[in-house]
């Protein structure tokens, strides 16, 4: 069952940052709220102090009027003679007045704070006592008992009046001074609130500014860079890889740009190299040669390689020598090297595996070709269907790793290609060649006619042909087998190999005949030569063919004979029949007989 994914929706980095900036002021409000609410409660806490400042002075108030209740009370007992009016007031005055107004004193000295209001609760603690003293004396006591003397009353009610007067005046001080002070209080509080409350709403402004201008900056900075990422990311995808960003500073988004800048480089190296070995690839497929195909890795690798040297070596066929296939430099000591090298001389053709050196430093095992402690070197052996038929060694003064990648990987491209021109070399020679005589079959031999007379044509240089027949060579087949027939063919191509001239050409025409062609070279040379090799053949022996072989030659030679190939081919035939009639084992020049009858038939030629 196929399943559809919902994708999210897709927001963008500026309306990201949007609501980061909502989120934002909701916070800052919220801040201011709390820092309101907080504000409210030290308003509260100061109306509270407030409140207990006037419950002092309410404390204050009430001592003031217990005080004058008490003063009078004890005056009006001075006065009273009447024994049942006094007894009321001094049981009033000892029980009421006096324990209310030492516990009215003990608690303002116990609930003031300040040090001013303790010294005016220790002064008032001082004119109570001495208010008291008076009323507990022994004066008093009988003035309150008995009627005294009015002298006495007098002096006691003077002195009891001072007594309250001065508590009075304590007293009223202290109201005054707790009051200015509660109201400073209340002055400073809302001072302080309103300072608080100014502080706090430019607090809050300015983190609102400060946040804003952050995000802002936040967003100015990054949104830019974000959009020039996704346009290099787009532009990358689409296969421009010659875009670069040009990261600034140090945060996380540079180094990811560096980083960026780093991987398209080396995806644009890759893919730089890749198209190299593509090259590579493309031209050994349009190759026409091995030399050809030898000669392009050799390029490659020396630009893949700067300032490095390739050689490519061959194994021959018959596994025996190893052989530059390009030029090699004379001053490298490596051609030194190479001469009579084998196969086996070479690690990597040995081994079957890549072999490398450093420059000053000493292998285990020494190649004693590639070895050269002045020079690295890597050499890769060209492997084709698990057989080894090469290699590839590439020196420089230092090899980074990267160079040995494109070493290996050229190798590895090219040894098919190389495998492949091989073996199709070695099937067009096998095509070409004849398998018994080893020399060039009829059609490699026609070929080579065509190019060397047009060659000839062109240059004005003489060519001669000269076509050779053994002499009843069906005779030896009917006495001696096809066996001792083919002995004495191959015999006879191995001496034409060996007597002609270096730039000769000599190939098999077909059955006994031979086709030997002679560049620069007139009738008279021609005729020295199709002796020479007539008595070299007449005097080969072969065990069991108790007879000598001999052979007619026929000579013709462009152009005294003929203008063309065709016309060359059947005047050195006619030469050939003339020989032939002459009684065989001898050679004829063309123009000495006649071409009329040239070309005919076997079976219509006179019976020699």
């Amino acid at each position: 069952m196929r399943r559809y994914r919902i994708r999210p929706p897709r927001l963008r980095m500026a309306v990201k940052f949007s609501l980061v900036l909502i989120l934002l002021a909701i916070s800052l409000v919220m801040t201011a709220g709390f820092g309101a609410v907080a504000q409210s409660r030290m308003k509260a806490e100061a109306q509270r102090q407030y409140s207990e400042n006037i419950v002092n002075l309410h404390r204050v108030s009430v001592l003031g009027t217990a005080l004058a209740e008490m003063g009078w009370t004890a005056l009006e007992m001075i006065s009273i003679t009447d024994e049942t009016r006094l007894e009321p007031l001094r049981d009033h005055l000892s029980d009421d007045h006096v324990s209310d107004l030492d516990r009215q004193v003990a608690d303002l000295n116990r609930d003031t704070e300040s040090d001013e209001e303790g010294q005016f609760a220790r002064q008032m603690a001082d004119k109570w006592n001495a208010l008291k003293a008076i009323l507990m004396s022994p004066a008093f006591q009988e003035a309150v008992t008995r009627h005294t003397a009015l002298r006495d009353d007098q002096r006691l009610t003077d002195e009891l009046i001072v007594a309250l007067n001065a508590a009075s005046t304590v007293m009223t001080d202290m109201n005054a001074t707790m009051a200015a002070e509660a109201r400073q209080a209340q002055l400073t509080i809302d001072d302080e609130y309103q300072r608080t409350r100014h502080e706090l709403t430019y607090l809050v402004a300015g983190a609102l500014l400060a946040g804003f201008g952050s995000v802002l900056l936040l967003t100015r900075n990054l949104v830019p860079r974000i959009g020039a990422y996704s346009r290099f990311a787009a532009e990358v995808a689409a296969g421009q890889l010659s875009a670069r960003l040009s990261p600034t500073g140090s945060d996380e988004l540079s180094d990811l740009g560096r980083a960026l800048n780093h991987m398209v480089e080396r995806r644009a190296a890759d893919e730089e190299y890749a198209d190299t070995q593509a090259a590579l690839t493309a031209a050994l497929q349009v190759a026409v040669s091995e030399s050809e195909a030898h000669l392009l890795l050799k390029r490659h690798l020396e630009r893949c390689v700067p300032g490095s040297r390739a050689v490519v070596l061959n194994r021959n066929n018959s596994a025996n020598r190893l052989q530059p296939m390009t030029v090699v430099a004379e001053d490298s000591g490596l051609a030194e090297r190479l001469v009579a090298a084998t196969p086996q001389a070479c690690l990597a053709v040995r081994h079957a595996r890549p072999h490398a050196s450093t420059a000053g430093r000493e292998s285990l095992v020494l190649c004693s070709i590639c070895a050269d402690g002045a020079a690295s070197s890597r050499c890769e052996p060209l492997i084709v269907g698990g057989e080894v038929i090469g290699s590839v060694l590439v020196q420089r003064s230092e090899l980074s790793d990267q160079d040995e990648r494109c070493v290996r990987d050229s190798v590895r491209h090219a040894a098919p290609a190389l495998g492949n021109m091989r073996n199709l070399a070695l099937a067009e020679h096998r095509a070409l060649t004849d398998a018994l005589t080893g020399l060039p079959n009829q059609r490699a031999s026609h070929e080579t006619i065509l190019r060397l007379t047009a060659h000839a044509g062109r240059t004005l240089d003489p060519l001669a042909v000269v076509l050779l027949d053994l002499d009843h060579f069906k005779q030896i087949n009917d006495l001696y087998g096809h066996d001792k027939g083919d002995e004495v063919l191959a015999g006879v191509g191995a001496t034409l190999a060996g007597v002609l001239r270096t730039g000769d050409f000599a190939g098999r025409y077909g059955g006994e005949e031979f086709l030997l062609l002679l560049p620069d070279t007139g009738s008279a040379e021609a005729m020295t030569i199709a002796e020479r090799v007539r008595v070299t053949l007449s005097a080969l022996t072969f065990a069991g063919i108790q007879r000598q072989v001999t052979a007619s030659f026929g000579i013709a030679v462009l152009p005294d004979h003929a203008g063309d190939a065709a016309t060359l081919l059947r005047t050195a035939d006619a030469a050939l029949y003339a020989a032939k009639a002459a009684g065989r084992d001898c050679s004829r020049v063309a123009a000495d007989v006649s071409v009329g009858t040239a070309g005919a038939p076997e079976d219509e030629r006179p019976e020699l």
